[in-house]
């Protein structure tokens, strides 16, 4: 969990931005509150008696309740979303990764909290699917890799970014200073996790499977630093570094795994920090390829973010 790094996601109780105490006099809710609601109907829908049974635990804690209209209303109104029939557990991941990728369009330009907890409960989803059913995980990953097209061909700023090159400092807290842009962190994060890679992979014995996906991630990796800066307006783009300050150099196979994990963890923190300008589908493949990433270095993690329960009093 990457806790210290991010701060806390706020959901739970309160129903990942939903307020349970909403007047009744205005029950209408928004499309990701509308999606929040769908994906903890089918969390708790979800039977599963088998290793995927605590991740599924801990994706309805992350999501929350299902929002119920108040009762004693003079007009009754429905819940959001119908309750699904009883579903086996790869179905049940798959129906709450692609109600995601699917309600993506709908749900901004940006990815905000409530958002945030839904793609890291869809990353976590397509984990497990991927041992479940890996034909169902690689035809939702293909529909998000639409969505992410979509979302880049509507929503690009049109080279709005200087591509003014900034000096890296050649410190993994280069992009720590006060005024960076959270793109041009996440971007300087990439660079840094694409070194670590190649510094990484020598040390890796051939079959390893962070080793031999190493390519794929660092072209990955490649193109975050592409796409980043056509997320907002005036994004100086940061050049990448011959060599990167890393707080543990790989030395050996356990210290580069480490050093990998850290580099994904490092990346994420950034995402998060990027949020309200990356889509929501951008999200989450930038979400789900880091966690894949993250589990070839023996990482494996059903959720990135720790959510906590607030009260609406603690809400203000």
């Amino acid at each position: 969990m990457l806790v210290a790094a991010l701060g806390l996601v706020t959901a739970g109780a309160t129903g990942c931005g939903i307020r349970l105490d909403r007047d009744p006099r205005m029950p209408d809710l928004s499309p990701v509150d509308v999606l929040r609601d769908a994906v903890a109907r089918t969390l708790a829908a979800t039977e599963a008696d088998d290793e995927a049974a605590d991740a599924i635990t801990a994706f309805a804690a992350a999501v929350g309740p299902p929002w119920n209209p108040p009762e004693g209303l003079a007009e009754p109104v429905p819940p959001p979303n119908p309750e699904p029939s009883p579903l086996t557990a790869a179905d049940g991941l798959a129906d709450a990764a692609r109600r995601f990728v699917d309600a993506s369009p709908g749900l901004g330009r940006g990815t905000d909290l409530t958002a945030v907890v839904l793609a890291d409960v869809a990353a976590g989803a397509l984990l497990h699917l991927s041992d479940l059913d890996p034909e169902a995980a690689g035809s939702i990953r293909d529909d998000l890799a639409g969505a992410v097209r979509t979302a880049l061909d509507g929503g690009r700023t049109d080279g709005d970014a200087t591509g003014a090159p900034v000096d890296p400092s050649g410190s993994s807290s280069a992009a720590d200073g006060a005024g960076v842009h959270p793109l041009v962190a996440l971007i300087t994060a990439a660079h840094i996790a694409e070194y670590v890679y190649e510094r990484a992979s020598v040390h890796l014995p051939a079959d390893a499977p962070a080793r031999q996906e190493s390519h794929s991630r660092i072209a990955g990796l490649s193109g975050i630093t592409a796409i980043a800066p056509s997320l907002a307006e005036n994004v100086s783009v940061p050049s990448s570094s011959p060599a990167w300050d890393v707080a543990e150099p790989p030395e050996d196979a356990q210290t580069a795994l480490a050093a990998i994990r850290d580099a994904e963890d490092s990346l994420v923190g950034r995402l998060w920090s990027a949020r309200s300008t990356v889509p929501p589908a951008v999200f989450l493949s930038w979400l789900d390829d880091s966690a894949r990433a993250r589990r070839r270095a023996d990482g494996f993690q059903d959720l990135r973010f720790e959510v906590t329960q607030r009260t609406p009093e603690e809400d203000g």
